[in-house]
């Protein structure tokens, strides 16, 4: 509490704490304005909350429809959404905008301990990351996400110790159960600290826990359903999203449908949830077996086509309920470039187009110096700045061809405060040589 109120009686930090947490209001009243506060995932959050508040969530069950509910989601958002109190949907965004608060505090405080003074500039690029703000009032993990993600950032700062470490593997758990997409990243970094730990000829048993509680519950999964893995999103992903949008892309939308379709008749002829899961894990190995090398680029692109989408999305949910599968991205991995530029211009929220260019270029000025403070500190990166290296391009490359601006709005504050960082950099070292 004392660091807390000390970094509120910073000048610069307070009034860019409070100027943000009255963005966060305003957008919360645009959010109650519109009046929906959940996506089509959030009703997976409230179906797992159900299986837990009856008791079904540790039930047996070899259905595949089923059992795909039963793993779809792990249990700790669920949990949140029945705490005592959280009677409707407007209770929990409330709860979420006191940590978008939290969240705000936690990129200032961050950029402060990275020995940044622009605070304004952080504001900003805030301001022009409406992700940040927009998520944070929708019924999804992205706030919690973001909140574990700056907390072990801030960890990330300076040398490893044994505290320091404990904390990363605890913060880690609670990610993988929040997100299953960070699940197999509990043995990158597992690997990462044994590599460490050789180096530095140090040890810490602390470091196994991630991967630990990682098996244990893919274990309890196979208990529940007869099938060994952590999330049945691991083949929706698969399937439905990433091999689906290679396959529109290189082949059409009706080859692609008919290829999942396809699977999925041959998944109703198979007896056991196991063996369904099997079948699609097979199927889509093989499709990328054939295609290595053209799905690893698409992959590839993805992630990064991902990492600079400013939004639309987003926006778009502050509107109207939004259809997906008419978001810019998805247009572009099925339709092509030529014909969703077409498509935008004759959009009828074309002023929402317009906001978006600004947002795009403060983008590419956030990716633009963040790869500058890389370049300079290339021989100088220590231990902990590359498991914060590691830990984004996780984050990203996991994602693929789904990458959207949601899927980067939990890493938004990290990447801000070392943008502004490398820019002060920048300017310091163009001052020192006009003099």
């Amino acid at each position: 509490m004392t660091t807390f109120f000390n970094n509120l009686n910073d000048s610069g930090f307070r009034k860019n704490f409070l100027f943000l947490s009255f963005l966060m209001l305003l957008f919360l009243a645009l959010r109650i304005i519109q009046g929906d506060f959940r996506l089509s995932d959030s009703d997976d959050y409230f179906a797992t909350a159900e299986l837990l508040k009856n008791g079904d969530y540790f039930s047996t069950t070899t259905d595949f429809g089923k059992a795909t509910l039963l793993t779809k989601r792990p249990f700790l958002y669920p949990l949140l959404i029945l705490f005592p109190g959280f009677s409707n949907d407007l209770t929990i965004v409330l709860f979420q905008t006191l940590l978008g608060f939290f969240n705000i505090y936690l990129i200032l405080k961050l950029f402060k301990r990275l020995g940044g003074k622009s605070f304004r500039l952080v504001t900003v690029l805030l301001l022009l990351t409406p992700s940040v703000f927009i998520y944070t009032h929708l019924i999804m993990t992205e706030a919690l996400v973001m909140t574990l993600s700056l907390l072990i950032a801030l960890q990330l700062i300076g040398s490893f110790d044994s505290k320091k470490i404990l904390k990363i593997q605890l913060l880690l758990i609670a990610l993988v159960f929040l997100k299953p997409a960070f699940y197999l990243f509990s043995i990158v970094s597992l690997l990462f600290f044994l590599f460490y730990f050789v180096k530095t000829k140090t040890f810490r048993y602390s470091v196994f826990l991630p991967l630990l509680f990682t098996i244990g519950y893919m274990g309890f999964n196979k208990e529940r359903t007869g099938y060994f893995h952590f999330s049945s999103m691991q083949n929706i992903n698969l399937i439905d999203y990433n091999l689906y949008l290679f396959k529109a892309q290189k082949e059409g939308t009706e080859a692609a449908n008919q290829w999942r379709d396809a699977i999925y008749l041959e998944v109703e002829k198979l007896p056991t949830f196991e063996k369904q899961s099997e079948f699609l894990a097979t199927e889509g190995k093989k499709v990328i077996q054939e295609n290595l090398i053209s799905y690893s680029i698409f992959h590839f692109y993805g992630s990064v086509r991902g990492s600079i989408d400013p939004g639309r999305f987003d926006l778009m949910t502050l509107v109207e309920k939004y259809d997906p599968n008419q978001g810019f991205l998805n247009m572009l991995s099925t339709a092509g470039l030529q014909k969703t530029i077409s498509n935008f211009f004759g959009y009828k929220y074309f002023w929402i187009v317009l906001i978006l260019i600004p947002i795009f270029i403060a983008t590419l000025f956030k990716w633009g110096f963040i790869f500058r403070y890389l370049w300079e500190r290339r021989k100088r990166i220590d231990f902990s700045g590359s498991y914060l290296l590691i830990f984004i391009s996780y984050a990203i490359l996991i994602t693929g061809p789904v990458n959207a601006s949601r899927y980067m709005m939990p890493l938004q504050g990290i990447l801000i405060a070392y943008a502004v960082i490398s820019w002060e950099n920048f300017r310091t070292k163009k001052s020192s040589t006009k003099q």
